[in-house]
């Protein structure tokens, strides 16, 4: 009977009703999560799973996921963003429509690259596979992302990709391999296009770390941000 009336219900329920009815469901969950990171800014458009770990100041935009992040002080996502299995550094720029890791299916040696062939048993979906099979192949990889990087709308990064501090991304890019320090990467497959700055000045910046200290001493000397001759000579 239960069911019968439940068939009822929804034949009689405008299909629109059902829909805010799912969106508002969703958005309340989401709200609870995000709820458990206090130094966080986020709408309730914004999916939280996994182990996630937020520093200070730190914000996500509209209808983004975040499975396992790690997310610097001061960095941010703009919305529609997907991100997993990835550490980030501080003060890290993510324009809209970025997606990090993937996943991987396998290109090399295995005949099929469905992952039937290659998923763990545990996986809500049909495989032939054991868990032994999972170990040989991992389809997902840790990504590290420095700090002070900044990354393009649409860029899409690979898994177990490693992009080092004040690199620049252009939009559109997809990043299959590592990304060196201070470089400007663009393109599909991405390639690199030049250094930032000149090598002595990478050097310093390297073991300066500005993003380490203090908002007081950000705040007394932001002006030398503008000139990277004016800042080396000043500190």
């Amino acid at each position: 009977m239960k069911e019968i009336l439940k068939k009822i219900i929804r034949f009689l329920t405008p299909d629109f009703v059902l829909f805010l009815r799912t969106k508002y469901l969703s958005e309340r969950k989401n709200r609870k999560e995000i709820e458990k990171y206090k130094n966080l800014s986020a709408p309730n458009t914004v999916s939280i799973r996994g182990n996630c770990l937020f520093g200070i100041k730190t914000k996500i935009g509209s209808n983004s996921y975040l499975f396992d992040v790690s997310l610097g002080d001061y960095s941010y996502f703009m919305n529609d963003c997907f991100a997993r299995n990835v550490v980030i550094g501080k003060y890290c720029s993510i324009a809209p429509h970025v997606s990090i890791g993937l996943g991987i299916h396998p290109s090399r040696n295995y005949v099929s690259t469905h992952p039937a062939f290659y998923f763990p048993t545990n996986q809500k979906m049909f495989v032939y596979a054991d868990n032994k099979y999972e170990q040989e192949f991992k389809h997902i990889k840790k990504i590290s992302i420095g700090n002070d990087v900044w990354i393009g709308q649409g860029v899409m990064i690979m898994d177990g990709i490693n992009i080092g501090d004040g690199a620049i991304i252009g939009a559109g890019a997809v990043i299959v391999k590592d990304v060196e320090q201070y470089s400007i990467v663009g393109g599909v497959p991405a390639r690199f296009i030049r250094y930032r700055f000149e090598p002595e000045e990478i050097d310093f910046l390297k073991k300066f770390k500005w993003w380490d200290r203090n908002e007081e001493w950000l705040k007394q000397n932001w002006k030398n941000f503008s000139d990277i001759k004016k800042f080396n000579a000043y500190q």
